[in-house]
């Protein structure tokens, strides 16, 4: 197992590295998305929505020529971003799988035994947090280990690293810079009410990373697309409605008109999807 997770590491310091992109990446995911349909000659779009199951983090599909990303904004906005990095493994490593597979859902938690994702999220964590970089960074602060880390420090870590609180201390454990009782420890603020948003903004930072956005989001340039095709006549309200739905939410979230009538078509669509 050791070995695959090596070849998951070196490909997301590779990857790190061919494209320029420095120790501190999340908040690039999306330049990083566009650079990839660009080297890699493929469609990609991404998807936020929010969905009522909460143990799914995501999924990455392939349907009518493009890769389909998306991620539950019923969790973190950080881990949103480890899902998105999660994924661009499975899009270097794994598209004819993809293709071939239909889909590959992220659950939450769950007993990982596949390959594929054990690397997938291998890459994700070394993409995101780098060993070397991490570890330099916790020395600093903690006095080379003669200071104990505590959630200050933690949270100055997510905020430097742009991901989860709770994917910081599993990374920490991970580089063995705590043990398990002190990331248990370290957890608990995350059940406190507040507590972890009151550290964090007493810090003088935003809380955003550690709440659900709950939004429904995609790519501008996708928007773009849909507006022109709907004021040209060639998509029609009633296919807006089938889009959206999708997204769990109306045209009207987008800026189109509310008063347009929707035909008993797009009505069924629309509670077929929530049945």
């Amino acid at each position: 197992m050791d070995e695959f997770l090596k070849i998951a590491y070196d490909r997301a310091v590779n990857f790190r590295d061919k494209y320029g992109l420095g120790n501190y990446c999340a908040k690039q995911l999306l330049e990083i998305l566009d650079l990839l349909e660009i080297t890699e000659r493929i469609s990609i779009k991404l998807i936020r929505t929010p969905f009522s199951n909460l143990n799914l983090a995501g999924f990455i599909g392939y349907k009518h020529g493009a890769f389909v990303i998306v991620t539950n904004t019923n969790h973190t906005l950080g881990s949103e971003r480890f899902t998105i990095a999660h994924e661009i493994y499975h899009l270097l490593e794994d598209r004819v799988y993809i293709k071939t597979n239909s889909v590959i859902e992220e659950m939450v938690d769950a007993d990982i035994k596949n390959i594929k994702e054990i690397m997938a999220n291998a890459f994700a964590v070394e993409l995101l947090m780098p060993k070397d970089d991490i570890c330099s960074f916790v020395d600093e602060m903690s006095k080379n280990g003669t200071r104990p880390i505590d959630s200050v420090m933690v949270v100055r870590l997510q905020q430097k690293y742009g991901v989860d609180y709770v994917a910081i201390t599993k990374r920490l454990y991970e580089t063995g810079r705590i043990n398990n009782k002190v990331q248990v420890t370290l957890n608990e603020c995350m059940v406190t009410p507040d507590q972890l948003e009151n550290i964090t903004k007493n810090l003088g930072y935003t809380n955003e990373l550690n709440v659900p956005s709950k939004d429904t989001y995609l790519l501008q340039n996708d928007l773009e697309i849909l507006k022109e095709n709907y004021d040209n006549g060639n998509t029609t309200y009633d296919d807006l409605v089938r889009i959206f739905s999708y997204l769990g939410c109306r045209p009207e979230k987008f800026g189109y008109e509310d008063s347009i009538e929707v035909t008993d078509d797009a009505k069924d669509f629309m509670k077929g999807l929530l049945d």
